[in-house]
């Protein structure tokens, strides 16, 4: 009887090396080149989120409901300032509050505006001592959950 040794057959590991070792410098340069070509449509593409003006604050949620469409927003500690601006509301036509409110970039208005005017919604708004911010959204939605945000903005020297 006669005994036939089979030697395995053995493949050639080089190849999967060299192909490994050429692929990871395509991945880098290739995404490279995706970094590059996004960061410059971003560059084109971005907008800033928030409105133009000396003083930019975000009104933050969330906002106190004082009737079905008008909410009240506190100013942040640090914009104190602001309110010895405010409107008194016990002098008549008292307008001296220079504070527009955004909805996203588009002003809402009228301001100086009534509780009345802005419980009627329609994004009428008013600045006054101890209250803050009252304000409707501009389609008479609840701004805590219509997913806008809202800015109070002081112009600045034109």
């Amino acid at each position: 009887m006669s005994q036939c040794i089979v030697e395995p057959v053995r493949t050639s590991r080089a190849f999967p090396f060299v192909w490994n070792i050429g692929l990871v410098p395509l991945c880098v340069v290739v995404g490279i080149v995706v970094y590059f070509a996004a960061a410059l449509w971003l560059q084109r593409s971005w907008q800033d989120p928030r409105p133009k003006g000396q003083v930019v604050v975000p009104l933050l949620r969330p906002f106190e409901p004082l009737s079905k469409a008008a909410f009240r927003a506190n100013l942040p500690p640090e914009y104190g300032e602001l309110a010895s601006l405010a409107d008194r509301p016990n002098v008549a036509r008292d307008t001296r509050s220079p504070i527009v409110v955004y909805e996203g970039t588009t002003a809402l208005g009228p301001s100086h505006s009534s509780f009345t005017e802005v419980s009627a919604g329609g994004g009428s708004f008013a600045h006054w001592p101890d209250v803050g911010v009252v304000f409707s959204a501009s389609d008479s939605t609840d701004p805590n959950w219509n997913g806008r945000r809202y800015w109070a903005v002081v112009a600045g020297p034109q």
